[in-house]
């Protein structure tokens, strides 16, 4: 009997410390996972700070493209009128639509002629450089 009770008292003790082990590593992942949870919330934060800026940049981008649309429609509908005047002026004034019939001179041509441009920095270099104006191919007269 004393060995029946000395085996069971020890097959309790073998529970027991296997008991202890168990709720030692369920105390050790239960931390872990709080450290992780902690982790995730302030990468959480961090996100939802960044949506808020993108939020508000995209806000502002968008009032900027509808400012600059109105703006653009405004140029468009002055350009309109401007046209529409020019038009009904050169109708009513022979002189003028005789003026604007005429050919430009080769030289004043020559000064709005420019070389083709693929990129913005092509055009900013090319402003840049010096360029000459082209000899005036009338002399002037003494």
């Amino acid at each position: 009997m004393m060995r029946v009770l000395s085996l069971f008292c020890a097959a309790v003790l073998v529970a027991l410390l296997l008991l202890c082990w168990r709720l030692h590593e369920a105390h050790n992942t239960i931390d872990l996972q709080q450290q992780t949870l902690q982790n995730n919330k302030e990468k959480i934060a961090d996100k939802n700070s960044q949506l808020i800026a993108l939020s508000i940049l995209t806000e502002t981008n968008s009032h900027a493209q509808t400012e600059l649309y109105a703006t653009a429609e405004k140029n468009s509908a002055l350009l309109r009128d401007r046209l529409y005047t020019i038009e009904v002026l050169t109708r009513e004034n022979e002189t003028l639509r005789n003026w604007a019939a005429t050919k430009l001179p080769d030289d004043v041509i020559r000064l709005q002629q420019r070389p083709t441009f693929s990129r913005g920095e092509d055009y900013r270099q090319w402003l840049s450089d010096n360029h000459p104006l082209p000899a005036s191919q009338i002399r002037p007269q003494r």
